[in-house]
């Protein structure tokens, strides 16, 4: 008796929310895509690899030391006493240490750019969408790649038109200062 009331209740449920879904208008986005293709998000990449371009540079060449120094390492090793054997291996692990401490600053850093730098995008980006779905009646606007949704129709993706509305956007927030 309990399974068939709760089957029934199910099935009451199931077409109740069937009726109500006539009204949901859904816009599916792509917030990786229009974060990448959009103006201002072109415009932060530039702007964060300009400010990093040196650190990237600076690292790439202490690692290309710490390699040359390990392929050095390994070619005098047999001829090398113990003791000068032990100073380079203390020597490169210092070097390695030191890589690892300025990689790991450099991280750092950059995500707090890149979120420094971001923040405005992202605060005109939810404008432009909370605008673009009023505009045109959606109910719901679901980002394609964070929601788990395995498919969608090509009729509800809406990305490249909010890329326009959000690059109009920006292009006036820009003008007025």
């Amino acid at each position: 008796m309990k399974k068939c009331t709760l089957f029934v209740a199910l099935l009451v449920f199931a077409f109740a929310s069937m009726a109500h879904a006539k009204d949901v208008k859904i816009a599916v986005l792509n917030m990786q895509k229009i974060i990448e293709t959009s103006e201002p998000g072109k415009q932060a990449m530039q702007e964060l690899k300009a400010k990093f371009s040196q650190v990237q540079k600076d690292l790439e060449a202490q690692k290309n030391k710490i390699e040359g120094m390990r392929d050095e390492l390994q070619k005098q090793s047999l001829v090398l006493s113990q003791e000068a054997k032990q100073s380079k291996e203390f020597e490169m692990r210092r070097m390695v240490r030191d890589f690892q401490d300025s990689y790991q600053n450099y991280q750092r850093k950059m995500g707090l750019e890149q979120k420094k730098i971001s923040e405005p995008i992202l605060k005109a980006l939810v404008d432009v969408v909370k605008a673009y779905a009023t505009k045109n009646g959606y109910t719901l606007v679901i980002d394609k790649n964070n929601s788990g949704l395995l498919y969608t129709a090509d009729s509800v993706e809406k990305t490249n038109e909010v890329i326009v509305e959000l690059n109009n956007a920006w292009k006036k927030k820009q003008a007025k200062k």
